[in-house]
This record gives C-alpha cells, sequence and structure tokens, in this order.
C-alpha cells in the first residue's frame, strides 16, 4: 500500500442559506462567480426523513467552489458567542491593485466592507459579509512563506501550547 498523500486542494465548502435568490445575486453579480451545479434532495442523508432541500454550488476561477444548503423550514444558525472573525472564508486575489478594486466593487454594490487590513506586511485583506451572515475575505499575499515564517510559526505554537497547558502529540 502506498503512503497516503496530502489533499492538493479543497473541493467546496458548504453554509447554509435561508434564501437562495439572495446568495445567488450576490455570489454571481456581486462576486462573479458561475453557478456551476444544483441538486435537489427529499431526504435528510443522516437520518433518512423527509427533509427537502437545495444544494447549489458556485464556482471560483480555480474550479473550487462554495456551495450553499437551502433547506426547507429550517433556520439560521444562533450566533454562538465566537467573534465572527473566527470563522471566515478567505479568497485570494492576484495583486493589491485587484484587491483596492475589489473593494471598490463591493462599495458600489453597497456591501459593507472593512478598510484594507495589513497583516505583518505579508497578507493585506479586505472582510465582508455575504447574505447569510458568511464573512468573507479577499486577500493579496506579498510575499511567500518560508522557512523563517515556519520556524516562527513553531515557536508560537510551542509558547501557546505550553502556556494553555495543551499536550502535542509526538509527531
Amino acid at each position: 500500500m502506498s503512503a497516503l498523500t496530502i489533499a492538493n486542494c479543497f473541493n467546496h465548502v458548504a453554509y447554509f442559506t435561508a434564501d437562495t435568490a439572495a446568495t445567488y445575486r450576490f455570489y454571481t453579480e456581486v462576486l462573479g462567480l458561475k453557478l456551476v451545479a444544483a441538486m435537489r434532495g427529499d431526504r435528510d442523508p443522516e437520518t433518512g426523513a423527509a427533509r427537502p432541500h437545495l444544494h447549489t454550488m458556485f464556482a471560483m476561477r480555480s474550479g473550487q467552489t462554495i456551495t450553499f444548503f437551502d433547506i426547507e423550514g429550517a433556520e439560521s444558525p444562533k450566533l454562538d458567542g465566537l467573534p465572527i472573525w473566527a470563522r471566515h472564508l478567505a479568497m485570494s486575489v492576484d495583486s493589491h491593485d485587484e484587491l483596492m478594486a475589489w473593494r471598490q466593487r463591493l462599495i458600489d454594490h453597497a456591501v459593507e466592507v472593512t478598510p484594507v487590513i495589513d497583516h505583518a506586511s505579508t497578507w493585506y485583506s479586505i472582510y465582508f459579509p455575504d447574505p447569510n451572515g458568511v464573512l468573507l475575505e479577499l486577500t493579496y499575499q506579498a510575499r511567500e512563506l518560508d522557512q523563517d515564517d515556519a520556524a516562527a510559526a513553531a515557536r508560537a505554537l510551542d509558547e501557546w501550547t505550553r502556556a494553555h497547558r495543551q499536550k502535542m502529540l509526538a509527531p
């Protein structure tokens, strides 16, 4: 048996929507993604109970998709006390100029968007909500990460886990 390899990309991320029409308009008209698939289901895949739903898929240029489930009778999930920024989906853009153009496009479409946030001169990002309350990020990575970054990450991880008495598994 050959060794498993790390996945090369994500296929999709899935979120709930209570309004497929608003989701469609936002992801196609504002963000320019393409509706590539939709599947109707009548049963809950976990329990087999009747649970009509629509699963829509919107593709980025890479082919990776953001998908949504509109589940008949389901309510939007309640906030759980975590800060909204703790869960978000970040998508890459190719340049700082492109990031600025996206920010203006969002403003032109009356989407509330943050100023550009500088993350240690490595990433420059803007954040904005979709119609479902999903926080989205567009980010430009200004430089490649290197071994110094990996070493600093390992030190930060070690310091954090020790300070919080978390046990790391041996490699």
